[in-house]
């Protein structure tokens, strides 16, 4: 099996990409922050972490995008400081829908998710099938279209103790965090922006052999695209240092999709957009 697949399905898992610890610092990238408008959570003060999800999943009003598919561009940031780049291109149909092409396309690898369950491709054959979440895709995206109960029961699959919430800041930004008591950097938690109701860091623990591995997910660069907020950075930290990087570039909204395009069966019949 090709490394693609393997770091792909890691990501699809729960973003823990590589195991590597001790990596040499590359330069920060700039974040956006949220913007001094008040935001559709601005004057909330929510208490539990229902009816936090319950904001997300309303701040939309039932309209939230449909598709929205872009050119993915990686950097790998290795033991020795050298920076590996990729190119994934990716589709999103909201909820619970996720197609990653690894460029150049005449490889035919990469992954469908549909729901929990996806599937991975090496040279156009399906090499694995497992179940899986998401995390990024639950919360960034689903969270404002999925039933809660099927929100509630993805973030109870990724161990994030929802009976847990408190109120911290984040970037000198005010957010809800929710699986975590204050001073906890290790257990499984989402932060999500009080004023915007949109994710902005998660944190989750995978158990590598004897290792445990924590990987800080930092969402960045949200953008306004045709009235929707979308990130389009994430950011993987491990023990301290920068291992992967995720920016999105050419991102289309809406778009209508060729048939069968999350179908496994048809994997190799699906053209990457020009």
């Amino acid at each position: 099996m090709r490394s693609g697949i393997l770091f792909a399905a890691l990501a699809v898992a729960g973003c823990s990409y590589f195991q590597s610890g001790a990596t040499t610092e590359p330069a920060a990238s700039p974040t956006t922050k949220p913007s001094a408008s008040r935001g559709p959570g601005a004057g909330l003060r929510l208490a539990t972490s229902a009816g936090l999800l319950k904001a997300m999943h309303d701040r939309y009003d039932g309209k939230f995008l449909k598709t929205m598919s872009f050119l993915q561009n990686n950097t790998r940031y290795t033991t020795t400081g050298a920076e590996q780049k990729s190119q994934w291109y990716e589709h999103i149909e909201v909820p619970g829908k996720l197609r990653i092409a690894f460029l150049p396309a005449t490889q035919r690898s990469g992954l469908v998710q549909v729901d929990d369950r996806v599937a991975s491709f090496d040279n156009g054959i399906r090499v694995d099938f497992r179940p899986s979440i998401n995390p990024l895709l639950l919360l960034t995206a689903d969270v404002y279209v999925a039933p809660m109960t099927t929100i509630v029961r993805s973030l109870d699959s990724l161990h994030v103790d929802t009976e847990l919430m408190r109120n911290d800041e984040w970037e000198g930004h005010p957010v809800y965090v929710v699986g975590a008591k204050s001073g906890d950097t290790t257990s499984n938690q989402m932060w999500v922006d009080r004023d915007h109701l949109r994710l902005v860091r998660f944190i989750q623990s995978q158990k590598a052999g004897d290792r445990t591995l924590v990987s800080d997910i930092r969402v960045q660069n949200y953008k306004d695209l045709q009235g929707f907020e979308v990130p389009t950075e994430f950011l993987v930290i491990r023990n301290g240092k920068p291992v992967w990087r995720e920016e999105y570039a050419d991102v289309r909204i809406n778009d209508e999709f060729p048939a069968g395009t999350f179908d496994q069966a048809r994997w190799n019949d699906i053209p990457i957009p020009k």
